[in-house]
């Protein structure tokens, strides 16, 4: 039968190593992605193709991003990558259609950035 006294210093040891993660490293002001935001709309030519249109716009305040998406077509990474500057208080920028040609599309962020 195991002493239950070394219990709660075996989780310790194990606790250690997520007590050493940085301050900056957790997700707050300096982390653009948290403040990005898709969103789907219905659009005629996209309704046509049995999708919606997919938005992608900036939810912070008062800073600007700057992002590169990459687009995935049915599950796969094309060579398409797009560059967005995204402005506090802007309209979604539409991306495209979620399915074209009867195949899912999307989006995916590769970098993100602050442009301030």
């Amino acid at each position: 039968m195991p002493c239950l006294a070394r219990i709660p210093l075996v989780l310790a040891l194990f606790a250690l190593p997520l007590l050493a993660v940085p301050v900056q490293a957790v997700a707050g002001d300096d982390d653009p992605l948290q403040f990005l935001a898709f969103s789907t709309d219905f659009d005629s030519k996209c309704v046509q193709r049995n999708g919606v249109m997919i938005y992608i716009a900036n939810k912070h305040p008062s800073r600007s991003m700057k992002l590169v998406l990459e687009r995935w077509y049915m599950d796969n990474r094309t060579a398409d990558r797009g560059k967005s500057l995204l402005k506090p208080g802007e309209e979604p920028e539409p991306l495209g259609c979620s399915n074209i040609e009867g195949g899912k599309q999307e989006w995916k962020v590769l970098k993100s950035e602050w442009a301030d």
